[in-house]
């Protein structure tokens, strides 16, 4: 995608810090949420990634294994003004080609009901019915690579 980079993040590092407040600014402020009240030790067991344009962090997207034969997807998160433009695209891509090297059959991911279409356009298939996490109503979904 031109004039964006994806770069690793690593645990601890201030791009993590900066990774944390764009996960803060699209998945809690909305709801009056803060997602450093929370508990992100485990995020130090996922791979990480952030969307750079210009230096600036403007999304990320985490990868995990639920088994060996599944992967998972998870914080995919893109500043409001970069939705639209075929980034959530372009990451998923990005994150399912490197599953999909690693010899996973499948990915899972966890997505909010809002994004259920987006997910389905790139054949992810819905395996649930809503739910709710952090007061948003979610699902769980499932891709074959």
């Amino acid at each position: 995608m031109k004039g964006i980079e994806i770069k690793a993040i690593i645990y601890g590092t201030s791009e993590y810090e900066r990774s944390i407040d764009l996960r803060n600014e699209v998945f809690r402020k909305p709801w009056g949420l803060n997602i450093r009240d929370e508990d992100l030790t485990n995020d130090q067991y996922m791979e990480m990634f952030g969307a750079y344009k210009d230096d600036k962090i403007i999304a990320t997207i985490f990868l995990t294994e639920d088994d060996k034969e599944h992967a998972r997807i998870k914080s995919v998160a893109i500043l409001d003004e970069y939705r639209g433009k075929g980034l959530g695209s372009y990451l998923m891509d990005y994150a399912e080609n490197i599953a999909k090297d690693r010899g996973y059959k499948k990915v899972n991911l966890m997505g909010r009901v809002s994004a259920e279409v987006f997910y389905n356009k790139i054949g992810y298939k819905t395996l649930s019915q809503p739910y709710d996490y952090h007061t948003i109503s979610h699902i769980d979904m499932e891709k074959e690579l």
